[in-house]
């Protein structure tokens, strides 16, 4: 699970994202539908047992768990194509996609599909396991069976599953109850503070300026610019630059970066993709960056939130 804050959520981020990569995508994706239920989830590593709580509604499913004297929950909601992970004693909650990186890792059901283009899948057949049907299957790295996983297609969720590679490692369900489940438990509390991936608070960025005001500079180059300011310059000579940007408000600030040569903007393979020359920072926060750039080429970072401390030095 996402931890990020505290030594403590560090721990059970370990924990879990350990669990989850052991059973990520063994078993079809649940379907709206099926059965509602609560289980126990049994996670056994090298012959580490933890423990976790399952509650399914037939369409959407979530995880309680404790982990290092901290809690956490993760919901699910396929339909909406969602995951949202909690942090009760903080009363925070981190959404992201349901095919993100984050939301793979967090849920075995989803990650079934894009674990299906690195393994191979064979269906065993059909078996009684835990009072349900359960279709075997079975997954290869080459010749190698790395995994056995039993699915209940009545759940919509894995019955258990043995890892091959790593001896006395496991994951079941037990004490398996289907029953109506509250649909208020996947219902994300109003007083919740949404973070990002980070565990900072969600701030909208506001739109770009209307208008920008162009300062032509040099290197070195060091400064405090604000929301609106355009800087400008060429590069002496070929090398390393430094890049040191620091936010010393309360508010966030946002620089993007564009190269330019022979008064044309440079392509996405020469200076990479927006979000590789976008930097957004939070309250003291500081980023330094290098970058190998060709002289005569043009530069400008534009300020497009708040107000930044801005260095720029040959790298000696």
């Amino acid at each position: 699970m996402l931890r990020e804050k505290s030594s403590n959520l560090l721990t059970m981020k370990t924990a879990i994202t350990t669990f989850l990569i052991l059973i990520l995508g063994f078993g079809p994706a649940q379907m709206p539908g099926q059965a509602q239920f609560t289980a126990n989830m049994v996670d056994v590593r090298q012959g580490t047992e933890r423990n976790y709580f399952v509650q399914s509604d037939g369409t959407r499913y979530r995880y309680d768990f404790e982990e290092g004297g901290s809690k956490g929950i993760v919901i699910v909601d396929p339909l909406a194509e969602r995951t949202a992970i909690l942090f009760p004693e903080e009363e925070k909650v981190h959404f992201t996609g349901l095919m993100s990186s984050t939301s793979l890792m967090n849920d075995p059901f989803q990650s079934f599909r894009n674990m299906q283009k690195n393994y191979t899948e064979k269906k065993v057949g059909t078996e009684k396991l835990l009072g349900f049907d359960a279709e075997k299957l079975e997954l290869y790295a080459d010749d190698q069976k790395i995994f056995t996983a039993w699915y209940s297609d009545k759940l919509g969720f894995l019955l258990k599953m043995i890892n091959h590679m790593a001896e006395n490692t496991y994951m079941e369900l037990r004490n398996i109850k289907e029953r109506d489940v509250d649909a208020t438990l996947y219902d994300i509390p109003e007083d919740y503070v949404e973070v990002d991936k980070r565990m900072r608070p969600i701030i909208p960025e506001p739109p770009p300026p209307e208008s920008w005001e162009t300062i032509e500079a040099t290197i070195p180059l060091k400064g405090d610019f604000s929301r609106g300011d355009q800087l400008t310059f060429k590069v002496p000579e070929s090398k390393n630059y430094k890049i040191i940007l620091k936010n010393q408000t309360t508010e966030p600030a946002k620089i993007v970066r564009i190269a330019m040569r022979d008064g044309k903007e440079l392509s996405f393979n020469e200076q990479g993709p927006l979000s590789y020359r976008t930097h957004r920072l939070f309250k003291d926060e500081s980023v330094t960056k290098t970058y190998s750039w060709q002289s005569g080429d043009d530069k400008i970072i534009q300020v497009h939130e708040g107000k930044l401390h801005i260095e720029i030095v040959p790298e000696e």
